[in-house]
């Protein structure tokens, strides 16, 4: 019975789109890297992908009690969106500090800390993560492997969805100065889906 309970479970978990692997290794190298499984347009998938992870993140601080430093990582994931949005010409590809990381290639040894991220659309066409991750000093290894991920990104993506990806994160930061609630499970949807689409928030409205 519980076996059949389990493959339930897997089933409605969707398509399994991507993994995030997100490996940190002695001398405080970093590498970050995304597999994918089914996508028609990496790109685009990987913006959506990344939105996704970061409130992801910001949950986990939040569930650690580290709201301070998850109201860090916002601060300077915003002025970095902001140094992204051009008025005119490419986007802006700024080299972001990692402070005592370095972005690397995976070294020939294991690694010493990793975080796995299991990204899935669902059948209604919403998307789910399923994150894992080592305990111990989350308040920096998950900014600062947040960070590696979206340098990464400044990096590789093109000019169209690299101002989307900024567009979305700068909208999500606009979805919690509203609405306060990163900590709450429901955001974990709520807030992605609203920094990917166009409706707007007002000031008057309820928080």
């Amino acid at each position: 019975m519980f076996k059949r309970l389990l493959e339930r479970f897997r089933r409605d978990r969707g398509v399994r789109k991507a993994t995030v692997q997100i490996d940190f290794f002695n001398q405080n190298l970093v590498t970050p890297g995304i597999t994918w499984y089914q996508s028609q347009d990496r790109q685009a998938d990987t913006v959506t992908l990344i939105v996704y992870l970061y409130a992801r993140i910001l949950y986990e601080l939040a569930e650690l009690n580290e709201v301070r430093v998850a109201r860090e990582l916002m601060d300077f994931v915003h002025r970095v969106s902001q140094r992204v949005m051009t008025d005119t010409g490419p986007p802006g590809r700024p080299q972001l500090p990692l402070g005592q990381l370095r972005l690397a290639p995976a070294p020939a040894a294991p690694a010493v800390r990793s975080y796995r991220t299991d990204f899935y659309q669902l059948r209604d066409g919403n998307y789910l993560l399923d994150f894992q991750g080592a305990l111990g000093q989350e308040s920096f290894y998950l900014p600062g492997g947040f960070l590696a991920l979206l340098q990464s990104c400044l990096n590789n993506l093109d000019d169209e969805p690299l101002t989307q990806l900024a567009r979305g994160l700068g909208r999500i930061h606009h979805y919690y100065r509203y609405r306060r609630d990163f900590w709450d499970g429901a955001s974990l949807n709520a807030a992605p889906v609203f920094a990917l689409g166009t409706e707007e928030l007002h000031p008057e409205e309820p928080e």
